[in-house]
């Protein structure tokens, strides 16, 4: 092959790849001839020979072709190509005589000559969808040639007319080309094609190392024919269509089914959140699942379990107005003051339940029942506190002896308190209600017990300053008998002993 031929295909392929990378598999339903298995084409271009003549003249042909293409899949397309055509090439040299292969001495040739061509033959041929709208594909195959090289006034020439060559010979043929479908059924073809020929008498002369070659440029019209049925006109042929019974008007992937972008499972024609990000679960109509229907879809929503009703923020969590990490659905005090210590039911804690919360409570250990003013001070007892009580719920894991964060800032007031009195002794005492064995009861309240100890001890107090005891259910002061009553007995008291 001539070196300008091989560069023309190098650049024609090098050419396709920024149409390639622009594809998309987004088949349009009037998208039927690059689908349909046989399409006839009428083409013609011109033609350019290479032989030992100096001089090769471009020349008119034409050529007519049968294809079928048995597999389509996605934006491929494999099938077989039956053509059949002709061409006139002509050539001119003023040399006069030119070294044979064939003959000891110059032969002399007539500055002159033309060689008919017919061409029957057959390829395969591999397509490759660029667009809704063009293929680019490859055909690789044989010809069969008829080829009768004559002088201007039609005389045979001389090794034509001693018959030194044969003038039907078979030929490969390798040939490129764009297909751009126009409508439905009608497409544009441009094809650009080269026979490496067997034979070295296109010009009647064998005087070269290789062979004669010529090369072709084809523009033409193609008709698809419609070879399979379509059944919901979708453009996709039944025989391709993995959904068949697509509603009509509904655009289509290259598939034959309702297109869906997000990949959500929802066709587009039904699918009311057409961007959903991947991987997101939907409901039947595309949309991101919400499965507590407070507005927010299950992949954003940070509380996924919100009660019905309940008003959310943009995290899909209930709000919390006076943020103190107790939604204002169960919040009893819902404007509990920025960074006052409140307990499971959103109230500022009171360690000693004399209704003054700790963050006003000047003397947070005010004996049980007690009276106090506004400052959570008895008159007889107003800088002297003999007695803590710590909630058995608001202090400890559920069935657990493990201290919980809120409690041990309680502890820490409690700790600076007794700092203050050296010397003093303290009694620390776990009690529970009655659910369980007794033994299991006793063992649970001393741990609790002893827990409180160790961090009042880890916060700079002397052990000296401490007795503990796990008194179980035995000494209870609320009815067990109801979830109030059992709350209640929960506790741990820390009472001065001196």
């Amino acid at each position: 092959m001539p070196n300008t031929v091989k560069i023309f295909f190098v650049c024609f392929f090098i050419s396709l790849a920024p149409i390639r990378n622009s594809y998309s598999q987004t088949i349009s339903n009037d998208n039927n001839f690059l689908k349909q298995n046989f399409i006839l084409s009428l083409e013609s271009g011109i033609y350019y020979g290479f032989t030992d003549y100096k001089t090769s003249n471009i020349e008119p042909g034409i050529r007519g072709s049968i294809e079928y293409f048995p597999i389509i899949i996605n934006n491929a397309r494999l099938g077989l190509k039956l053509f059949g055509g002709g061409t006139s090439l002509s050539f001119n040299d003023n040399r006069g005589s030119i070294s044979s292969n064939d003959e000891p001495n110059p032969k002399n040739i007539p500055p002159n000559i033309y060689t008919d061509i017919i061409q029957i033959g057959g390829s395969v041929n591999f397509g490759l969808s660029l667009s809704e709208s063009l293929i680019s594909y490859l055909n690789v195959g044989a010809a069969y040639l008829i080829f009768n090289p004559k002088s201007t006034d039609g005389a045979k020439l001389d090794f034509n007319k001693l018959e030194k060559y044969d003038k039907e010979i078979v030929s490969f043929l390798i040939e490129g080309g764009l297909r751009y479908r126009l409508s439905d059924r009608f497409g544009l073809n441009l094809a650009l094609g080269y026979y490496p020929t067997s034979t070295d008498y296109l010009d009647d002369i064998s005087a070269a190392s290789g062979n004669d070659s010529y090369l072709f440029g084809l523009v033409g019209v193609s008709y698809a024919l419609s070879s399979t049925p379509d059944s919901d006109n979708d453009g996709v042929p039944d025989n391709f269509d993995q959904c068949p019974e697509t509603t009509a008007g509904v655009r289509v992937d290259e598939f034959g089914c309702p297109l869906d972008i997000d990949n959500d499972r929802v066709p587009d024609y039904l699918d009311k959140c057409s961007n959903t990000p991947t991987g997101v679960a939907v409901d039947s109509i595309g949309c991101p699942k919400d499965s507590d229907n407070d507005g927010i879809a299950d992949y954003l929503d940070r509380c996924p379990e919100t009660p019905v009703n309940i008003k959310v923020d943009t995290f899909g969590c209930p709000f919390d107005s006076d943020n103190d990490n107790v939604p204002d659905n169960l919040d009893r005090c819902p404007e509990t003051p920025f960074g006052i210590v409140v307990d499971s039911a959103g109230c500022p804690i009171d360690i000693d339940k004399d209704g003054i919360p700790d963050f006003i409570d000047k003397c947070p250990g005010t004996p049980l029942n007690a009276k106090v003013d506004s400052l959570g001070c008895s008159d007889e007892t107003a800088e002297t506190f003999y007695q803590f009580i710590l909630r058995g719920d608001d202090t400890f894991e559920t069935n657990s002896a493990t201290l919980i964060d809120v409690a041990k800032i309680l502890l820490n007031e409690i700790a600076g308190y007794i700092k203050n009195q050296p010397g003093s002794k303290w009694r620390i005492e776990g009690h529970t209600d009655n659910q369980g064995s007794v033994s299991m009861l006793k063992k649970l309240s001393y741990n609790r017990a002893k827990t409180v100890y160790e961090y009042l001890i880890s916060q700079g107090l002397s052990p000296e300053q401490f007795s503990v005891y796990g008194l179980g259910n035995s000494s209870p002061v609320a009815n067990n008998d109801t979830p109030e009553g059992r709350s209640t007995n929960r506790r741990i008291i820390i009472i001065r002993e001196d």
